[in-house]
């Protein structure tokens, strides 16, 4: 029914912008040989949202016109995971959202969500870079019709919470704080000596509001886009888990393409990264103003009061279900070898 109602809702939209396109653009749209649609969950002024923009631009100039991208943010099309499912089927051509809400799915990419697998932006860009790790994931995602295009960054995840300050794991005891469906996340969180509850992103400001819970784990610019900086005043800068905004390709469609096609879409991608990374950068600044000067406070760790998180951080590594020689290569690539 949920793939019923969200083709439906697919085929309305693209009717929709389909006229809108041809009213406005007239040539333009005839010269396109190839339409590509692709759904985001994120509002049009996020930083996400403007990368895939970028990514629409480029492919426009790289193919001369020949391929367009439709851009649909804000949910227009569905929940990440109601568009990942349409991917899936091939009744979409690119979906994305939070990579923890491909779990669903695949767990293709939990690697990547061990809880301190990465130090920095740095280690994880090498990841995203490296044709090892992406070969390695696509083989996974080919699995379940999926393909991995590209993954802009949401950043670390820290600790946020309402009213009673944190600073060490035994400071967790009691809190009840918001979870995605990332198993990875939830096993975060308990290891800490939080209880993990999970919350629907749309439902979490009235959670935080009602004290359903006492708080989250996001990093600033999550954080401030959806204004809980109102509600939430203290955070322990610890950086404890990564998660993305991952675009894929329904492997259906993916194959219809030509060569020139695919090498476009893939090119595109690549530099659409690049792009997001230096606004990511100055939108985290800017969030991070925002949620000081609305009152909240941010505690950094010393490198020993940090490593007593990354102890038991790590605990959760041996039940992932993430195999070892994965997590190696990980590393590795981190490492930049």
């Amino acid at each position: 029914m949920l793939l019923k109602k969200l083709g439906k809702s697919l085929t309305v939209a693209a009717l929709s912008s389909a006229c809108f396109l041809a009213l406005s653009t007239g040539n333009a749209v005839a010269k396109a040989e190839f339409t590509v649609k692709v759904a985001n969950v994120m509002a049009p002024s996020h930083d996400t949202s403007k990368a895939v923009d970028y990514f629409a631009k480029l492919v426009a100039e790289k193919s001369d016109g020949k391929i367009k991208i439709q851009h649909y943010p804000g949910g227009q099309l569905g929940s990440d995971k109601e568009t990942y499912d349409a991917a899936q089927q091939g009744m979409l051509q690119i979906a994305s959202g939070s990579s923890a809400n491909l779990v669903t799915i695949t767990r293709a990419f939990e690697v990547l969500h061990l809880p301190f697998i990465f130090d920095n932006l740095d280690q994880v860009h090498n990841v995203l870079q490296s044709k090892k790790v992406k070969d390695h994931i696509n083989a996974d995602l080919a699995d379940v019709g999926l393909r991995w295009l590209f993954t802009f960054d949401y950043g670390f995840r820290d600790i946020n919470t309402s009213e009673k300050l944190v600073k060490s794991p035994a400071d967790m005891a009691g809190l009840k704080i918001r979870a995605s469906r990332s198993p990875l996340e939830l096993a975060g969180v308990k290891a800490f000596g939080g209880s993990a509850v999970t919350v629907d992103w749309p439902e979490v400001y009235n959670a935080l509001r009602f004290k359903v819970v006492d708080g989250e784990a996001q990093p600033f610019g999550t954080l401030v886009s959806a204004r809980h900086q109102e509600i939430l005043h203290h955070t322990v800068d610890v950086d404890w888990q990564y998660y993305g905004f991952v675009g894929v390709i329904s492997v259906k469609q993916w194959e219809k393409y030509p060569d020139w096609v695919k090498e476009t879409l893939e090119s595109a991608a690549k530099e659409a990264e690049i792009y997001h990374r230096k606004i990511w950068a100055e939108e985290d600044a800017k969030a991070k103003e925002i949620y000081l000067k609305a009152g909240g406070d941010i505690t950094t760790l010393t490198p020993d009061e940090r490593a007593e998180w990354v102890k038991l951080g790590k605990t959760t590594w041996a039940d992932s279900g993430v195999p070892q020689a994965t997590i190696d290569l990980v590393l590795a690539a981190a490492a930049g070898k």
